[in-house]
């Protein structure tokens, strides 16, 4: 119901912006935008951009150009379409034009025009959006707008540099971060929007700890009270990185009594996207200072999330990437779209989920034997889950990929400049 609603408001709000201009393929790609049916869109937008008015070719470049790690074209585009058009747009299709300029600006680092444009977004628009969505851009506001008076985050890498790995206990994949002559086991988690240290582990490496706090939502769907944090500078490796931003949280959010482990920190999302192209081994992480082109195309960016594309059983899926995350997943989504067959061929079972703040059951189905084609390689999966309740992280995609996967062949190559994810033996 919502996105037939969006639809009918793309309708009225563009009709007055030009005569010469099909209706119904711009409902067409409007939906395949609002279903995220993104590599879909970017063809479609090409061979039908004639047919669409000019308010509309400039509201799916921004959308099209901030998904594909493009991020300054799409700021441009947004200028062109709020300078030129504004009038035309009704206020649901202004709050996602805000919220895109929110993303691409937080991704450059430029916290004060990020904090602004998301305060728009809010303060005026916020009646379009759901609660939910209200709310958790206020969290995210209260986490942004301390970070204004900060400089954006710097990343130093003259030549290609080897990061050495290791593992824990849970199977997490962990790198050295150094600071103020502390050196500290960090998980390296693309699925984890933002970096993140316990308090105990700030204090004892000397990161700044601001003063306002907010609630972050968790992979069990609770919420975790956080603090800010700044590193002046630290390295990973040889690495270094300046202006590090990170969530502080309790260090009771962060330990697994029933594993006797404990989580010191979390290298997420802002870190690794700023290292452009790198390639993961079991034993090390080398970051590139020249990103190698591919033919391949098959990420882009759901927020600060990594969304991948491949063949799972003949079908394409689209999957959020998780190096912090030992098994892949189905979500409910594919379960709703596959049910039928899903129930005849899996079997049901329970399973519990730990995420920083807590522990939940889950019913799931497991399906045996799943043959995936992805990132330029073939490889069957002994067994995935199938998830039958709604998690927030993957709620609008068919699943999470897990080290299961990702682990599978000796290098995994991610390259954030051309938007690929490669596999080599």
């Amino acid at each position: 119901m919502k996105n037939l609603v969006l639809l009918l408001l793309f309708a009225v709000s563009f009709t007055a912006c030009t005569s010469k201009h099909n209706p119904s393929t711009e409902r067409q790609l409007i939906q395949m935008l609002d279903k995220k049916d993104l590599f879909r869109l970017q063809t479609q937008f090409e061979e039908k951009k004639s047919e669409l008015s000019q308010s509309v070719v400039l509201y799916l470049e921004a959308h099209l150009h901030h998904s594909f790690n493009q991020t300054e074209q799409s700021l441009q585009t947004i200028n062109a379409l709020l300078g030129n058009y504004s009038k035309s747009l009704n206020d649901t299709l202004l709050c996602k034009i805000y919220e895109v300029k929110f993303d691409n600006l937080f991704k450059q680092s430029r916290y004060l025009e990020s904090a602004e444009a998301l305060k728009i977004a809010i303060d005026k628009y916020g009646y379009t959006m759901d609660s939910v969505d209200l709310a958790d851009y206020r969290d995210e506001y209260n986490i942004i707008e301390p970070l204004k008076e900060f400089p954006p985050q710097k990343m130093h890498i003259t030549t290609d540099l080897t990061i050495p790995l290791s593992h824990n206990k849970l199977g997490h994949t962990l790198m050295s971060v150094t600071k103020s002559g502390q050196s500290e086991d960090f998980v390296f988690d693309t699925g984890a929007n933002l970096s993140v240290v316990s308090e105990s582990c700030a204090q004892r490496m000397g990161i700044r700890v601001l003063e306002s706090s907010s609630d972050i939502g968790n992979s069990t769907g609770s919420k975790v009270k956080t603090k800010v944090g700044i590193a002046d500078s630290l390295r990973i490796g040889n690495l270094l990185v300046e202006n590090v931003v990170f969530l502080v949280m309790p260090d009771e959010s962060l330990s697994f009594p029933e594993f006797n482990y404990f989580i010191h920190g979390i290298i997420g999302f802002p870190v690794m996207y700023q290292m452009k192209e790198i390639a993961i081994s079991r034993d090390s992480i080398t970051v590139s200072s020249r990103p190698t082109k591919r033919s391949l195309h098959n990420l882009f960016f759901d927020e600060l999330s990594p969304i991948v594309r491949f063949e799972a059983n003949g079908d394409t899926v689209l999957f959020k990437m998780d190096t912090g995350a030992n098994t892949s997943e189905f979500s409910k989504q594919y379960f709703n779209t596959n049910k039928d067959k899903i129930i005849e061929n899996a079997t049901i079972k329970v399973v519990k989920r730990r995420g920083a703040g807590g522990i939940i059951e889950n019913k799931v189905y497991e399906l045996k034997n799943v043959h995936l084609k992805i990132g330029g390689q073939e490889l069957t999966i002994p067994n995935i889950d199938v998830l039958t309740e709604e998690l927030a992280f993957d709620k609008e995609f068919d699943g999470n990929l897990g080290q299961d996967v990702l682990s599978h062949f000796n290098k995994l190559i991610l390259n954030f400049e051309d938007m690929y994810l490669a596999f080599d033996n």
